[in-house]
C-alpha cells in the first residue's frame, strides 16, 4: 500500500470511499454528493494536503484536511477520517498522520485539530496514541423555539457588521461555525440582531435548514434573544456548543431541548 495526496483524485471518489467507511456510524450521515462538495468548501479543505492510503488505485484509507487560522495558529482541521472494514486495525491512521505531519510543517501549521464523538472510545484512543489531546466538549441540541410576543424585534444585518461590533467571540466556535465558515456560506445563512444601530445587544445567525450557526447576548440573557428567534422560526438545530457555555445550555434545557450526540475536540501541536 501506499500513501498519495488526494489532489488529483475526483472528489466523487474520495466521497464513495467516505460513505462506505462511515456506513454503521453513530449518527446517519447524507448521501447526497453535493451535500459533501459543499461541506468541503465550507471545511476549507485543501486538497493538496489531504492524503489518502491507496491499494494499487484503489482509496482504502483517508485524512482530509481544512486548512485556516483557528485561536491564532495556521492549523489543519481533520474534517473526516475513515477506513474501509476490511482494512481496519493496520495502523492505517498512524501511518497517514505520520506521512502528513512533516508536509503540514513544511506549510507553517502549527496544529491539528479535529472532533470525535464521544462514545467513539476506540477512535479516541488512536488520536491519543498519535498525539492529541481533548480540549474541550461540543454538545448538539434540538429542539423547538417558543412563540411568544417578544419586545425585542430581530432585524436583519449583514455578518460582516456584527464582526465590527465586537460582540462576535471565536473562542466560542468550532471549526464549521467559524466567521470564516458563514462567509463561505454567502447567502445561505442569514443573520439578525437587535440593539442599537451603533452595535447590536444581541446577534443569531442561521442557515436556510434551520442550524443555528452562531448566537450571543451582551448580557446573557439568551431567552431574550432565542424568543425573538421564535417570531422566524420554530425548529432548530445547534450544532457544537461548547460546554462551558452554562447561560445558552441552561436557556436550552429549560425548553426542553434534546442532546442527542456530544463530540471532543481534541488538538495536536507539531
Amino acid at each position: 500500500m501506499k500513501i498519495k495526496a488526494l489532489a488529483n483524485l475526483p472528489v466523487e471518489e474520495v466521497i464513495t470511499c467516505f460513505l462506505t467507511a462511515f456506513e454503521n456510524y453513530y449518527v446517519k450521515l447524507p448521501a447526497d454528493v453535493e451535500y459533501w462538495k459543499n461541506r468541503f468548501t465550507i471545511a476549507r479543505v485543501d486538497w493538496s494536503l489531504s492524503f489518502g492510503m491507496f491499494e494499487e488505485e484503489k482509496l482504502v484509507g483517508f485524512i482530509i484536511n481544512g486548512i485556516d487560522n483557528h485561536n491564532g495558529k495556521l492549523t489543519a482541521y481533520n474534517t473526516g477520517t475513515g477506513i474501509l472494514p476490511e482494512y481496519r486495525g493496520k495502523a492505517i491512521v498512524d501511518k497517514l498522520y505520520a506521512h502528513a505531519i512533516p508536509r503540514l510543517k513544511e506549510k507553517g501549521i502549527e496544529k491539528c485539530l479535529l472532533e470525535v464523538i464521544c462514545e467513539n472510545e476506540k477512535a479516541i484512543k488512536v488520536y491519543e496514541r498519535i498525539g492529541f489531546r481533548i480540549t474541550r466538549t461540543l454538545k448538539t441540541f434540538s429542539g423547538n423555539l417558543p412563540k411568544t410576543n417578544s419586545e425585542n424585534i430581530l432585524q436583519k444585518w449583514d455578518f460582516s457588521e456584527v464582526l465590527k461590533s465586537g460582540l462576535y467571540r471565536p473562542q466560542h466556535y468550532s471549526w464549521d461555525n467559524s466567521a470564516g465558515a458563514i462567509q463561505l456560506l454567502g447567502d445561505k445563512v442569514k443573520t439578525y440582531a437587535f440593539g442599537e444601530a451603533a452595535g447590536p445587544e444581541a446577534f443569531i445567525s442561521i442557515d436556510d435548514a434551520g442550524n443555528i450557526i452562531q448566537l450571543e447576548s451582551r448580557t446573557g440573557n439568551y431567552d431574550a434573544l432565542l424568543s425573538a428567534a421564535g417570531e422566524l422560526l420554530q425548529e432548530v438545530k445547534l450544532k457544537n456548543v461548547d460546554a462551558e457555555r452554562e447561560q445558552l445550555i441552561n436557556t436550552l434545557q429549560k425548553w426542553h431541548f434534546s442532546n442527542p450526540v456530544n463530540q471532543f475536540e481534541m488538538e495536536m501541536s507539531i
